[in-house]
Protein backbone atom coordinates (compact mmCIF):
# COMPACT_ATOMS: atom_id res chain seq x y z
CA UNK A 1 0.00 0.00 0.00
CA UNK A 2 1.22 3.48 -0.88
CA UNK A 3 0.85 6.46 1.48
CA UNK A 4 1.57 10.14 0.81
CA UNK A 5 2.73 12.24 3.78
CA UNK A 6 2.42 16.02 3.46
CA UNK A 7 4.25 18.20 6.00
CA UNK A 8 6.68 21.12 5.72
CA UNK A 9 8.66 19.98 8.78
CA UNK A 10 11.54 17.74 7.58
CA UNK A 11 11.82 16.10 11.00
CA UNK A 12 8.17 15.08 11.06
CA UNK A 13 8.33 13.84 7.46
CA UNK A 14 11.32 11.66 8.32
CA UNK A 15 9.72 10.32 11.50
CA UNK A 16 6.36 9.45 9.95
CA UNK A 17 8.04 7.89 6.92
CA UNK A 18 10.14 5.64 9.16
CA UNK A 19 7.12 4.53 11.20
CA UNK A 20 5.07 3.59 8.13
CA UNK A 21 7.93 2.04 6.18
CA UNK A 22 8.67 -0.15 9.19
CA UNK A 23 5.05 -1.29 8.87
CA UNK A 24 5.66 -2.25 5.20
CA UNK A 25 4.03 0.73 3.50
CA UNK A 26 5.45 2.43 0.43
CA UNK A 27 5.78 6.09 1.38
CA UNK A 28 6.08 9.27 -0.71
CA UNK A 29 6.83 12.64 0.88
CA UNK A 30 5.69 16.16 0.01
CA UNK A 31 7.07 19.23 1.80
CA UNK A 32 4.52 21.67 0.37
CA UNK A 33 0.92 21.86 -0.71
CA UNK A 34 1.81 22.32 -4.37
CA UNK A 35 4.10 19.29 -4.33
CA UNK A 36 1.33 17.24 -2.72
CA UNK A 37 -1.19 18.41 -5.30
CA UNK A 38 1.10 17.34 -8.14
CA UNK A 39 1.80 13.91 -6.65
CA UNK A 40 -1.84 13.12 -5.85
CA UNK A 41 -2.95 13.63 -9.43
CA UNK A 42 -0.01 11.67 -10.86
CA UNK A 43 0.19 8.68 -8.50
CA UNK A 44 -2.37 6.35 -6.98
CA UNK A 45 -2.38 6.38 -3.17
CA UNK A 46 -4.19 4.27 -0.61
CA UNK A 47 -4.11 7.12 1.90
CA UNK A 48 -2.82 10.65 2.53
CA UNK A 49 -1.56 12.09 5.82
CA UNK A 50 -1.98 15.86 5.53
CA UNK A 51 -0.69 18.54 7.90
CA UNK A 52 -2.92 21.59 8.24
CA UNK A 53 -0.24 24.26 8.64
CA UNK A 54 1.87 24.26 5.49
CA UNK A 55 4.12 27.07 4.32
CA UNK A 56 2.44 27.68 0.97
CA UNK A 57 -1.14 26.55 1.42
CA UNK A 58 -3.50 25.60 4.22
CA UNK A 59 -4.36 21.92 4.51
CA UNK A 60 -8.08 22.71 4.38
CA UNK A 61 -7.64 24.32 0.96
CA UNK A 62 -5.77 21.32 -0.40
CA UNK A 63 -8.36 18.90 0.95
CA UNK A 64 -11.27 20.89 -0.47
CA UNK A 65 -9.58 21.07 -3.88
CA UNK A 66 -8.98 17.32 -3.94
CA UNK A 67 -12.60 16.56 -3.10
CA UNK A 68 -13.99 19.14 -5.53
CA UNK A 69 -12.05 17.44 -8.34
CA UNK A 70 -13.37 13.99 -7.46
CA UNK A 71 -10.24 12.74 -5.70
CA UNK A 72 -11.57 10.18 -3.21
CA UNK A 73 -8.30 8.98 -1.64
CA UNK A 74 -8.77 8.70 2.17
CA UNK A 75 -7.19 11.64 4.04
CA UNK A 76 -5.98 11.77 7.63
CA UNK A 77 -5.52 15.33 8.87
CA UNK A 78 -2.50 15.55 11.19
CA UNK A 79 -2.40 18.74 13.19
CA UNK A 80 -1.30 20.40 16.41
CA UNK A 81 -4.69 22.13 16.63
CA UNK A 82 -7.02 20.30 18.99
CA UNK A 83 -9.94 22.75 19.11
CA UNK A 84 -13.34 21.37 18.17
CA UNK A 85 -13.83 23.97 15.43
CA UNK A 86 -10.75 22.78 13.49
CA UNK A 87 -11.71 19.12 13.86
CA UNK A 88 -15.29 19.72 12.69
CA UNK A 89 -14.10 21.89 9.80
CA UNK A 90 -11.63 19.25 8.68
CA UNK A 91 -14.16 16.42 8.75
CA UNK A 92 -16.75 18.56 6.98
CA UNK A 93 -14.18 19.41 4.29
CA UNK A 94 -13.88 15.72 3.45
CA UNK A 95 -11.26 14.28 5.78
CA UNK A 96 -11.73 10.67 6.84
CA UNK A 97 -10.00 11.18 10.19
CA UNK A 98 -8.30 13.84 12.30
CA UNK A 99 -5.46 13.20 14.72
CA UNK A 100 -3.83 15.71 17.06
CA UNK A 101 -0.04 15.84 17.43
CA UNK A 102 1.78 14.29 19.15
CA UNK A 103 0.57 10.73 18.64
CA UNK A 104 2.17 7.42 19.57
CA UNK A 105 3.59 5.20 16.86
CA UNK A 106 1.05 2.46 17.52
CA UNK A 107 -1.91 4.84 17.39
CA UNK A 108 -0.64 6.32 14.12
CA UNK A 109 -0.33 2.84 12.60
CA UNK A 110 -3.86 1.99 13.75
CA UNK A 111 -5.21 5.24 12.34
CA UNK A 112 -3.57 4.52 8.98
CA UNK A 113 -5.00 0.99 8.93
CA UNK A 114 -8.44 2.43 9.57
CA UNK A 115 -7.81 5.10 6.94
CA UNK A 116 -7.06 2.67 4.11
CA UNK A 117 -9.95 0.47 5.24
CA UNK A 118 -12.35 3.41 4.92
CA UNK A 119 -12.14 3.69 1.15
CA UNK A 120 -10.01 4.58 -1.84
CA UNK A 121 -8.02 2.45 -4.24
CA UNK A 122 -6.78 -0.16 -1.80
CA UNK A 123 -10.12 -1.09 -0.29
CA UNK A 124 -11.63 -1.84 -3.69
CA UNK A 125 -9.13 -4.65 -4.11
CA UNK A 126 -9.89 -6.20 -0.75
CA UNK A 127 -8.26 -6.56 2.63
CA UNK A 128 -7.14 -10.14 2.03
CA UNK A 129 -5.37 -11.57 -1.02
CA UNK A 130 -4.71 -15.28 -1.59
CA UNK A 131 -2.43 -16.97 -4.12
CA UNK A 132 -2.01 -20.73 -3.70
CA UNK A 133 -1.45 -21.36 0.01
CA UNK A 134 -0.25 -17.78 0.58
CA UNK A 135 -2.63 -15.34 2.24
CA UNK A 136 -1.82 -11.67 2.78
CA UNK A 137 -3.85 -9.45 5.09
CA UNK A 138 -3.21 -6.01 3.64
CA UNK A 139 -4.30 -4.21 6.79
CA UNK A 140 -2.51 -6.20 9.49
CA UNK A 141 0.47 -6.57 7.09
CA UNK A 142 0.79 -10.29 7.85
CA UNK A 143 1.60 -12.98 5.31
CA UNK A 144 0.62 -16.58 6.06
CA UNK A 145 1.69 -19.77 4.31
CA UNK A 146 -1.10 -22.21 5.19
CA UNK A 147 -1.28 -21.55 8.97
CA UNK A 148 2.32 -20.41 9.44
CA UNK A 149 3.31 -16.74 9.37
CA UNK A 150 6.29 -15.88 7.15
CA UNK A 151 8.77 -13.33 8.47
CA UNK A 152 9.55 -10.78 5.76
CA UNK A 153 11.25 -7.41 5.75
CA UNK A 154 9.03 -4.42 5.05
CA UNK A 155 10.40 -4.16 1.51
CA UNK A 156 9.92 -7.88 0.84
CA UNK A 157 6.34 -7.60 2.05
CA UNK A 158 5.60 -4.62 -0.22
CA UNK A 159 7.14 -6.48 -3.13
CA UNK A 160 5.16 -9.66 -2.46
CA UNK A 161 1.95 -7.66 -2.00
CA UNK A 162 2.25 -6.16 -5.46
CA UNK A 163 3.09 -9.50 -7.05
CA UNK A 164 0.11 -11.15 -5.32
CA UNK A 165 -2.25 -8.39 -6.43
CA UNK A 166 -1.07 -9.06 -9.98
CA UNK A 167 -0.72 -12.85 -9.78
CA UNK A 168 -0.48 -14.51 -13.17
CA UNK A 169 0.55 -11.29 -14.91
CA UNK A 170 4.13 -10.30 -15.70
CA UNK A 171 5.08 -7.27 -13.63
CA UNK A 172 7.82 -5.18 -15.23
CA UNK A 173 10.77 -3.73 -13.34
CA UNK A 174 9.58 -0.21 -14.16
CA UNK A 175 6.19 -1.00 -12.61
CA UNK A 176 7.85 -2.27 -9.44
CA UNK A 177 9.89 0.91 -9.36
CA UNK A 178 6.72 3.00 -9.59
CA UNK A 179 4.48 0.99 -7.27
CA UNK A 180 6.75 -0.57 -4.64
CA UNK A 181 9.79 1.67 -4.24
CA UNK A 182 9.58 5.34 -3.37
CA UNK A 183 10.44 8.24 -5.66
CA UNK A 184 14.12 8.29 -4.67
CA UNK A 185 14.85 4.74 -5.82
CA UNK A 186 17.56 4.39 -8.47
CA UNK A 187 16.08 2.20 -11.24
CA UNK A 188 19.57 1.43 -12.59
CA UNK A 189 20.54 -0.48 -9.43
CA UNK A 190 20.15 -4.25 -8.98
CA UNK A 191 18.14 -3.91 -5.76
CA UNK A 192 14.94 -5.23 -7.32
CA UNK A 193 16.65 -8.44 -8.43
CA UNK A 194 18.32 -8.84 -5.03
CA UNK A 195 15.02 -8.45 -3.15
CA UNK A 196 13.23 -10.83 -5.51
CA UNK A 197 15.96 -13.45 -4.99
CA UNK A 198 15.69 -13.21 -1.18
CA UNK A 199 11.89 -13.28 -1.30
CA UNK A 200 11.90 -16.27 -3.63
CA UNK A 201 14.18 -18.17 -1.24
CA UNK A 202 11.95 -17.42 1.76
CA UNK A 203 8.84 -18.62 -0.07
CA UNK A 204 10.53 -21.89 -0.99
CA UNK A 205 11.74 -22.40 2.59
CA UNK A 206 8.23 -21.78 3.92
CA UNK A 207 6.74 -24.37 1.55
CA UNK A 208 4.69 -21.85 -0.40
CA UNK A 209 2.90 -23.16 -3.48
CA UNK A 210 3.35 -19.75 -5.12
CA UNK A 211 6.50 -19.23 -7.17
CA UNK A 212 8.16 -16.12 -8.57
CA UNK A 213 9.35 -16.69 -12.13
CA UNK A 214 11.67 -14.33 -13.99
CA UNK A 215 10.65 -13.14 -17.43
CA UNK A 216 14.09 -12.33 -18.79
CA UNK A 217 14.42 -8.76 -19.93
CA UNK A 218 10.87 -7.91 -18.80
CA UNK A 219 10.14 -8.58 -15.14
CA UNK A 220 8.58 -11.16 -12.83
CA UNK A 221 5.37 -13.17 -12.47
CA UNK A 222 3.89 -14.86 -9.40
CA UNK A 223 1.86 -18.01 -10.00
CA UNK A 224 0.52 -20.82 -7.84
CA UNK A 225 2.26 -24.14 -8.42
CA UNK A 226 -0.91 -25.74 -9.76
CA UNK A 227 -1.19 -23.01 -12.38
CA UNK A 228 2.47 -23.31 -13.29
CA UNK A 229 2.05 -27.04 -13.87
CA UNK A 230 -0.59 -26.22 -16.47
CA UNK A 231 1.82 -23.90 -18.24
CA UNK A 232 0.31 -20.63 -17.00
Amino acid sequence: MRILIVDDDPGILKLLARILRDDAYTVDLAASGEEARMLVFVNQYDGIILDLQLGDRHGFEILQELRSKGQATPVLLYSGRSDAESIVRGLDAGANDYVVKPVTNEELKARVRALVRSGGTGSRIGEQVTVGNLTLNRLSRRIMCASIEISLTSMELRLLEHLMLNAGRTVTRSELHDKVWDMHFDPSSNLIDAHVARLRKKLVQAGASARIATRRGIGFVLTAETLAEKGA
